[in-house]
């Protein structure tokens, strides 16, 4: 592993990643960057694709994650990979999506070079662009990280709170936060042969004292499993057809849920066709059976249906708890369901692109107690 540091001037964090991008586009390494930037609202930052440095104003540190990083990648490369290597800045959750988009041959890592980054925790959409505190978003994070405070806990995302790991891994180059003083550096690590290659290039000083991220790495990850053990703890109630029914009273089926989440990829999916059309008589008939049914029908169907088809693969990123219109914590239900499954099989979506998907994996001696031996 390389470790480099890229120094920062006038204490201007974003201006000093934005720096470093800027020359590996000049290098000629990469031909674009993938890489979040504000609108020219300056309320919402979303991915852009940037060729030309001069029209970099990227904010690698904003908190906000309004759609998944890992689609668009995949609707980049899924039909044909970039010939020269695109550069994109991802968060960790959206990095194992991708690792999980490639296993189902739904994108390409081909000429793709991550560039992963330490996310502290993202905020909703509607908190981002309505910050309520005197300055953006951006600068309170940065203030709160130098701090080492834990004032933004109250505006993260859910989903964020209790992330399994909120380090890159299967990266190629990781810009990191923790354990760097943020007013005068960013520790730059390349994790692969491709980062190495790129990190040559650029003249970026040593990292002098490794262990002070080594450490931090270690101290996060302990700190965010205890909370995540402490939520488990507090949402393993949530069991039987009839918590679950209530859990879900407000889903409207409008299936937001499913088109943010990364994972939901088919093009043609059950619950969009005309299996739950029917003739007025069957409705009816229904009704009589069961003297009243709620409409619109098969919600429940519907949350149930999609949690067995993605849990395995589930990288808890929050992004259908953020879509949905009637704010149902969808990761109270979810996050356990992910973490059983996941269990019970032994997987750990988005950790290695060599590990295949349990659901199309045979072994003999799987689940034996509740079969023939």
């Amino acid at each position: 592993m390389t470790h480099k540091v890229i120094k920062v001037k006038d204490n201007d964090v974003v201006g000093s990643a934005n720096d470093f991008l800027s020359h590996l586009l000049s290098s000629g390494k990469i031909q674009a960057l993938l890489v979040p930037q504000n609108t020219p609202s300056k309320k919402v930052a979303f991915p852009v694709l940037i060729s030309d440095p001069k029209k970099l104003h990227a904010d690698i540190v904003a908190p906000i994650l309004p759609v998944s990083t890992a689609a668009i990648v995949s609707k980049m490369t899924k039909v044909q990979p970039p010939s020269k290597p695109l550069g994109v800045v991802m968060r960790s959750c959206q990095i194992r999506a991708l690792i999980e988009l490639v296993k189902l041959n739904q994108a390409s890592l081909m000429n793709i070079v991550i560039i992963g980054v330490d996310c502290p925790g993202t905020f909703p959409i509607n908190t981002y662009t309505e910050f309520p505190e005197k300055k953006t978003p951006t600068q309170f994070l940065l203030e709160v990280w130098t701090k080492k405070s834990d004032e933004a806990e109250k505006y993260f995302r859910s989903a964020c709170q209790v992330c399994k790991d909120p380090v890159p891994t299967n990266a190629d180059i990781v810009l990191g936060f923790y354990g760097a003083d943020i007013e005068k550096e960013i520790f730059v690590e390349a994790h692969s042969e491709v980062g190495k290659n790129i990190l040559q290039e650029l003249s970026l000083e040593d990292e002098k004292e490794g262990k002070n991220r080594e450490k931090a790495v270690k101290e996060i990850r302990n700190e965010k499993n205890k909370k995540r053990t402490v939520f488990l703890k507090e949402k393993e109630g949530i069991k039987g057809i009839d918590k679950v029914s209530e859990f879900f009273d407000k889903c409207v089926n409008c299936h937001n849920c499913r088109q943010a989440c990364p994972i939901c990829y088919c093009k043609e999916c059950l619950f969009d066709s005309s299996v739950f059309d029917a003739e007025a008589y069957k409705f009816l008939r229904r009704a009589e059976i069961k003297g009243l049914f709620k409409m619109p029908n098969d919600a429940l169907l519907f949350q149930l249906g999609r949690m067995n088809h993605m849990i395995l693969s589930c990288v808890e990123c929050g992004l259908c708890e953020q879509a949905c219109p009637n704010t149902i914590p969808l990761m109270e239900v979810f996050i356990p369901a992910a973490e059983n499954a996941q269990k019970e099989f032994d997987y750990h979506p988005g950790k290695d692109t060599s590990e295949k998907i349990p659901m199309i994996v045979y072994r003999e001696d799987e689940f034996l107690e509740v079969g023939e031996k």
